[in-house]
């Protein structure tokens, strides 16, 4: 099952809208299968993502990963968890985690929707954004290497 929270409203078209569907004769099902932009398809792991960050900072990308939804805590985690990096002294706290914002607009987190699906695997479509120069990290206590301008989050 595919469920999307867009920053605050549910997205009730997940499927291919009426013109994409494929045409069909009396007795047979059209394929109805959700049809994902190439963005979704081709969605990097948050470790892959930190490790193009040089080329990949500004960019509109996908990441795949556990959502961390709690107080002073949004962030995608790289998954699978044998795979996260261990902090080291010179690094930042959260080596294989992004910090996910919405920036200062007026579009909000849906917070009763993530608390929900906080632990859970989701892909977060959004900008990619490098470290500040002055803290030389995102986030709380800029911990996270960086960060991700959220757009839409689905549950996977």
């Amino acid at each position: 099952m595919l469920e999307r929270q867009l920053l605050g409203e549910f997205d009730d078209c997940n499927g291919p809208d009426a013109a994409d569907l494929p045409s069909t004769t009396v007795g047979q099902k059209p394929d109805l299968q959700p049809q994902l932009p190439i963005s979704m398809k081709s969605a990097l792991s948050v470790n892959a993502a930190l490790d193009g960050l040089a080329t990949l900072v500004g960019q509109d990308i996908a990441l795949v990963g556990i959502l961390r939804f709690e107080f002073e805590g949004t962030a995608l985690d790289h998954f699978p968890k044998s795979e996260r990096r261990n902090a080291e002294d010179d690094g930042p706290l959260e080596p294989s985690s992004v910090w996910l914002s919405v920036g200062s607009g007026a579009l909000q987190f849906n917070e009763e929707q993530l608390r929900r699906w906080h632990g859970k695997r989701v892909t977060v479509l959004g900008t990619l954004l490098g470290p500040d120069e002055k803290l030389g990290g995102c986030g709380h206590f800029s911990a996270f290497p960086a960060e991700v301008l959220a757009r839409s989050i689905e549950r996977l």
